[in-house]
């Protein structure tokens, strides 16, 4: 996540090396924690692709960042990763906010893959 989120803010681009090796990782390391684990995990990824779809579809997120949620969703249970999805965008929605006071450039895009970066290490971390 760290190096989506670096290279999100050098070239504006959350690479796939990034995300599949790290998707992958979660599902067999589900597996290998058993089919219930398993269907849990892929419960995870299929609605947070669920949630997104509708808001990459608007232009609200990038399909990398899509991406970089299912792969931290691999890991986490169905409520961490809504928890994710819900604190990240709280994030960006402040990072916005903080752009539109301070920037004289409106139309500043920000970097979504930092606010994702935090909510996964607020949420595994259990700070929330």
């Amino acid at each position: 996540m760290t190096g989506a989120a670096f290279t999100d803010l050098v070239k504006d681009k959350i690479y796939n090396f990034w995300v599949i090796p790290g998707l992958a990782t979660g599902l067999i390391t589900s597996l290998m924690q058993g089919s219930d684990r398993l269907t849990s995990s892929l419960m995870a990824v299929g609605a947070t692709f669920l949630i997104l779809l509708p808001v990459y579809l608007i232009r609200g997120i990038a399909a990398g960042d899509v991406k970089l949620f299912m792969s931290a969703a691999s890991f986490m249970s169905m409520q961490d990763a809504m928890s994710c999805i819900l604190i990240s965008f709280l994030i960006a929605g402040a990072i916005s906010l903080a752009v539109l006071i301070l920037k004289k450039n409106k139309k500043k895009t920000i970097h979504f893959a930092l606010p994702v970066l935090a909510s996964v290490l607020f949420v595994a971390g259990g700070a929330i």
